[in-house]
């Protein structure tokens, strides 16, 4: 059995949304809001020209997965928000190869049992 090497090597946006399961659209919102800061879903769906709620659920999907950071934040008047704000570099990257890690040992170990 002859292995096919990958054609082209993999950029990295495409490791982070195979890793994460994050499709084009949470890329783009995880970029934005790297480079404008903490925000609300509303001032981040201004700023790339979607729909709040569309922005929303793709900062969930950051959220859920560990790449972004929601805080709630309490308004005088009653009331509350969400702030979201990209976690480091580091973390992401820590975060990313422990998966792959995981996924490695998990497809190892099936492998392995192939002939028992």
């Amino acid at each position: 059995m002859k292995i096919k090497p990958m054609q082209t090597p993999m950029k990295c946006d495409d490791a982070i949304k195979c890793v994460f399961n994050l499709n084009k659209l949470d890329l783009r919102v995880y970029k934005k809001l790297k480079d404008i800061g903490p925000a609300r879903a509303n001032e981040l769906a201004k700023k790339i020209n979607r729909e709040r709620s569309t922005v929303y659920r793709s900062l969930q999907k950051l959220s859920k997965c560990g790449i972004c950071k929601k805080t709630t934040k309490t308004l005088e008047q009653g009331g509350y928000y969400h702030l979201y704000q990209c976690d480091s570099i580091n973390h992401i990257q820590k975060q990313a190869k422990e998966c792959l890690d995981s996924w490695y040992n998990d497809v190892k170990k099936t492998l392995d049992s192939l002939g028992e």
